[in-house]
């Protein structure tokens, strides 16, 4: 992720300017392909004077000690997700960048990418009608196998992981909040407890019924995407998937509504369609800064991402 926002800040975000990087082994070899400075440790990253801002993309563990870090200096805080592994840590991030009087963004990609914003247009349309039933899944071989620290449970496993994205975005595409959360979280496979597999479903204040099912046990990409959702409505059904076709189906009738453009995203991770939205979100993290006004995903939608993730782990 390191690289990925390095990319984006040095081609794709034309507000933005890439100044140096720190922290990890990689760190100096990433600094050098962008002929940016290569600091010492994070503390010195944040002390120079034309940091303004710092991206936080290291181990979920080292997000709290950084984004207080970064908000004691005035330094403006964009988070990978989730924002922290714990609700009350996630607080004591808020409240640090609140003193601080600094902007807080969390990472959730899958609201800039086309197709999951075709597929919230068209329901904000009201071309579904009501929405009721949403169903969001997600199957990954091979994830978490590589030994990295996310394979270290400590760092909170795959369900907390993947388990922010999907939350948020059934919260971003029912448009209300959870007041009801049921499943479970675990692993089928032997080994340590990654939490490699999950079934939540969850009840919210409008009345939309929604699911979330994950796993990272299976052989194969079962469900067709690493991304792909169904979401039903009084008048039609949207199938989404995530990294490629909208349809909108009403009755007998199956209409394309958009179609993204396709890319590797398992090898081409510095593809510009791959990197599209993750530059729209800093371009936004950006102007939020710039223009004085709350970016389009908070720190307190980073929060309620956790505390669904919170509600169903351990059940």
């Amino acid at each position: 992720m390191g690289a990925t926002y390095a990319e984006c800040l040095a081609r794709h975000v034309p507000d933005g300017e890439l100044v140096a990087v720190a922290g990890g082994r990689r760190a100096p070899d990433l600094a050098g392909r962008y002929s940016v400075a290569a600091e010492a440790d994070v503390e010195s990253a944040i002390a120079r004077d034309d940091v303004e801002a710092v991206i936080i993309a290291s181990p979920h563990s080292a997000h709290v000690e950084q984004a207080v870090m970064a908000a004691g200096r005035g330094k403006h805080v964009y988070s990978e997700k989730p924002l922290a592994r714990t609700v009350a840590d996630c607080d004591a991030i808020i409240a640090a960048c609140e003193r601080g009087s600094v902007t807080l963004a969390v990472n959730a990609v899958t609201r800039f990418r086309d197709s999951p914003r075709a597929a919230r247009r068209l329901i904000a349309d009201g071309e579904v009608g009501d929405v009721r039933l949403i169903r969001g899944l997600c199957a990954v071989p091979g994830y978490l196998e590589d030994g990295g620290w996310t394979a270290d449970p400590e760092e909170g496993g795959a369900w907390l992981d993947w388990g922010v994205h999907g939350c948020d975005a059934l919260r971003w595409l029912a448009g209300s909040e959870p007041v009801e959360a049921h499943g479970w979280a675990g692993d089928f496979g032997p080994g340590a407890s990654l939490l490699r597999s999950a079934a939540a479903q969850f009840v919210f204040a409008n009345g939309v019924v929604a699911q979330l099912l994950m796993t990272f046990e299976s052989p194969a990409s079962a469900f067709g995407s690493q991304s792909s959702w169904q979401i039903i409505g009084s008048r039609a059904v949207i199938e989404l998937d995530a990294y490629g076709r909208v349809e909108l189906v009403r009755g007998d009738r199956r209409s394309l509504v958009h179609e993204q453009e396709p890319f590797d995203k398992d090898h081409d991770t510095l593809s510009p369609v791959r990197l599209k939205a993750f530059a729209a979100q800093l371009q936004d993290f950006v102007a939020a800064v710039r223009d004085g006004r709350p970016p389009a995903v908070t720190g307190e939608d980073g929060r309620k991402a956790v505390g669904m993730v919170e509600a169903v782990k351990g059940r």
